[in-house]
């Protein structure tokens, strides 16, 4: 991945021919889990994916894309990823990790139905099973196509490979309370100025980037939950949960995702010196009070200045904890002396600290704001409080309707938002699992996506009407998402 997410040169022919069939291909291959072979849409997206295929073959006289670590190498250069391109790769990325394909090479032009044949074999293989490879190029061989072949998934020692998805929701849902424990205990610390355990954050923050990197859904599920009684610690391990999610997007190597992470996790520590009855005051807070509580910035690089143990984490931190309020065009507070350019945590945190403090109630306020108006008032402020590149990156990461929210459908069903759509068309069309009601409480049913569409009427079979508030409908969210 790109260490500064700058767009790629133009002029890089392997990379933008390795993206274009990326691009194309992913698109085919999602079309063909929700579309038979006769469908239009396969056909038109079979033709976008052959123009790739025989592009590439013209220009470059072979096509072969492999995957090696997280990286897609087309023939045998480094694809270089720009943050548009991110989402869609790093999805394609994990469909063919999931299948345990690691390689793909066209050696000549092939047909539009030995295309289908290949692309539906592909959706069909079943997940996680390392022998996949061997059984596609059985088919392909059988349907006489051999101007397609594929390799296993490489695995290098260095990695740790999470083959099982309960085992990867269990590990997310660890990094996230031992993060929400963590805090408190470094908060507690600082209070009573003892020793921080710096050492135990720094891994936590490393599992937090690895655990974002394998299973970004469940973390995004949880940071979404709405907790009224630990409001301070959620907000801070989700402020780091966002922070690190659109640092991976837009390129920021894994060394620094940790550092962006600790960053964000304590970016309110200036909090502490604020009184608690201000911080959960219900009612509006008087000149002196406001004055106060806008102060906490300073209050953090005071409080990370205190405390040696940060390390080189120090600077990183007190940019954190002074930058997350000072707005894109620093007309926020606290007043800088001089004018400076805001550094990419600030940026980032501001972001995230700006939603979360939106989407979660507090103190007297059991009325948070809905997804959609938060994010409609970033985009809204976009250049003015926030970096209108990072805005566009964390809306098409959370999507119109985040991971977790509660929606009515036009069927008059109701379900929960189990997994958001990479493609930015569809957005407002996520994964939905419904919800049936019965013998006093709501079950799972089906998953659902939204995507589908009727082939008579050639409209969406399903469609969101508004979010609904679950605590009115007593439902626990995290059981369904987590």
């Amino acid at each position: 991945m790109p260490e500064t997410g700058q767009p790629f040169d133009e002029g890089h022919l392997p990379t933008k021919l390795g993206t274009d069939f990326i691009s194309a291909f992913y698109r085919l291959l999602r079309g063909a889990t929700l579309y038979n072979r006769k469908n239009d849409v396969i056909e038109r997206l079979t033709q976008e994916c052959l123009q790739a295929i025989h592009s590439a073959l013209k220009l470059e006289g072979r096509l072969s894309l492999k995957i090696v670590r997280d990286n897609f190498f087309f023939n045998n250069s480094k694809i270089q990823v720009n943050v548009d391109q991110y989402a869609i790769l790093k999805t394609f990325l994990q469909e063919m990790k999931n299948r345990w394909i690691g390689e793909v090479e066209f050696t000549e032009e092939v047909q539009g139905e030995q295309l289908k044949d290949f692309v539906y074999l592909l959706s069909g293989l079943e997940a996680n099973n390392e022998s996949n490879y061997l059984l596609l190029m059985r088919h392909l061989e059988q349907k006489g196509i051999d101007a397609i072949t594929v390799g296993k998934l490489e695995v290098f020692k260095d990695e740790e490979v999470y083959v099982d998805s309960k085992e990867k929701r269990q590990f997310s849902k660890e990094v996230f309370f031992k993060s929400i424990n963590m805090v408190k205990e470094v908060v507690d610390s600082v209070r009573h100025q003892k020793l921080v355990n710096i050492r135990k954050a720094k891994r936590l923050m490393q599992n937090a980037v690895n655990a974002i990197a394998e299973d970004e859904s469940t973390l995004l599920g949880l940071a979404n939950i709405k907790n009224y009684d630990e409001y301070t610690f959620n907000h801070s391990v989700n402020v780091a949960i966002y922070s690190i999610a659109i640092g991976q997007r837009i390129g920021i190597p894994k060394r620094h995702l940790s550092y962006l992470g600790m960053a964000a996790l304590f970016h309110d520590i200036g909090k502490i010196r604020v009184p608690r009855e201000i911080l959960s005051k219900p009612s509006r807070l008087s000149p002196e009070e406001l004055a106060l509580v806008r102060y906490h910035p300073i209050f953090g690089v005071e409080a990370v200045m205190a405390m040696k143990e940060w390390g080189e984490l120090s600077s990183r931190m007190m940019d954190a904890a002074f930058e997350h309020h000072l707005k894109y065009d620093l007309t926020g507070y606290p007043k800088p002396t001089r004018k400076r350019k805001l550094t990419l945590f600030g940026r980032i945190i501001a972001i995230a600290d700006f939603y979360d403090t939106l989407v979660r109630p507090r103190g007297g306020n059991r009325f948070p704001y809905v997804s959609e108006k938060i994010l409609g008032i970033m985009l809204e402020r976009s250049g003015k409080d926030f970096d209108p590149a990072l805005v566009k990156v964390f809306i098409n990461m959370i999507g119109v309707f985040p991971l977790g929210t509660l929606v009515l459908l036009n069927t008059n069903e109701i379900g929960i938002v189990v997994q958001i759509q990479e493609d930015s068309e569809h957005l407002d069309r996520p994964k939905v699992n419904l919800l049936h009601y019965s013998n006093g409480e709501y079950r799972k049913g089906e998953i659902v996506d939204l995507r589908e569409m009727d082939e008579k009427t050639g409209e969406f079979k399903r469609s969101i009407v508004r979010t609904l508030d679950p605590n009115q409908y007593q439902i626990n969210v995290s059981e369904f998402i987590i």
